[in-house]
């Protein structure tokens, strides 16, 4: 009884959307999250922002990175087959993450220090302390690292947003829904057509309000603020109003404070901030709107298929009705 049941809602288009949707949501941050207690680092996937690594990256290279412990790392003095590093790099900006390969390690009075070098220009950075190192790359998947790359200003967010508006202006282009209608037997067959070509679904609507929805969700943890009570927050643990920033809106809350820096990575995001004492190092802050992207884009793959998939099943039965009418 109770797989019938399951078998009915799975049939309701909207059943399946939200299910879709919670799937896409689980699986994304699950995936993520997970990276980082198997890979035991903030930072398990970085894109590649500098050349400084070609041939064997390049910019647009989504690399995995995994902890690894300084005694086992790979040294080359040739720089041709050590172990690529990622390191913090301290500069009176921030911190910034740089992406070498391992070429020597000397032993100091206070640690251990290592040596990378660029594949590129074939220069060796400043020897950094081993308490530096985020991890060795493990992985690399082309290509995808340049969605974080695109956010890197404003600007390319705008655009980002024009087309996705242009995008929904097309979905809010009434169109045939698929499903055959009785016309009025007053209709001229020419009446019938407009009304096929012009007549939109609640499936439809839904179909474009799930969009606005999601676009809206990007916006927000882009530009959004939100203020709520917090019981239990606050050093006496009375409870305190907090606010959550969207990623730009945290910059700016940070430049009341002195100089922020943003730098960004795959779901990932960091301020960092210049204040007359010092620069305070951000924390790695996961990067909603990079999430609810992905989410955006897999929700209308998913949706592009079955609507492809539904008007192929549908043409190939019109087709075998006809031929039986044919036959007749």
């Amino acid at each position: 009884m109770a797989i019938e049941t399951l078998k009915k809602l799975w049939k309701n288009e909207y059943f399946q959307t939200a299910i879709t949707i919670a799937l896409i949501f689980l699986t994304v941050l699950g995936v993520y999250f997970s990276a980082q207690a198997v890979l035991g680092t903030p930072y398990p996937a970085l894109a590649v922002a500098s050349d400084s690594m070609f041939p064997t990256l390049n910019i647009g290279d989504l690399i995995i990175v995994q902890k690894v412990d300084p005694a086992q790392i790979n040294y080359d003095p040739n720089g041709l087959k050590g172990d690529i590093l990622v390191y913090r790099k301290i500069t009176p900006y921030g911190e910034e993450l740089i992406v070498h390969r391992a070429v020597k390690n000397e032993s100091r009075s206070d640690g251990l220090y290592i040596t990378t070098r660029s594949d590129k220009y074939g220069t060796n950075d400043a020897p950094w302390h081993s308490s530096q190192l985020v991890g060795k790359v493990i992985a690399r998947i082309p290509f995808i690292g340049h969605l974080p790359l695109l956010f890197h200003s404003q600007e390319n967010i705008y655009i980002l947003f024009l087309a996705f508006l242009i995008i929904l202006i097309i979905l809010m282009l009434p169109f045939d829904s698929g499903k055959e209608t009785k016309p009025a037997e007053n209709m001229t067959s020419k009446k019938v057509e407009e009304n096929k070509r012009f007549k939109i679904s609640l499936n439809h609507v839904f179909y474009i309000a799930i969009n606005i929805l999601i676009i809206s969700l990007i916006a927000f943890s882009l530009w959004g603020s939100y203020t709520f009570w917090q019981p239990g927050a606050g050093a006496a643990r009375q409870g305190q109003w907090v606010t959550i920033y969207g990623m730009y809106a945290d910059v700016q809350f940070h430049e009341n404070f002195g100089e922020a820096y943003l730098s960004q990575n795959f779901l990932t995001y960091k301020i960092d901030c210049r204040l007359s004492a010092g620069t305070r190092l951000g924390i790695p802050t996961f990067a909603w709107y990079q999430f609810f992207i992905i989410t955006l884009v897999l929700f209308n793959a998913w949706k592009v298929y079955h609507y492809v998939k539904d008007r192929n099943e549908r043409q190939v039965k019109e087709k075998t009705l006809s031929q039986q009418h044919e036959t007749l």
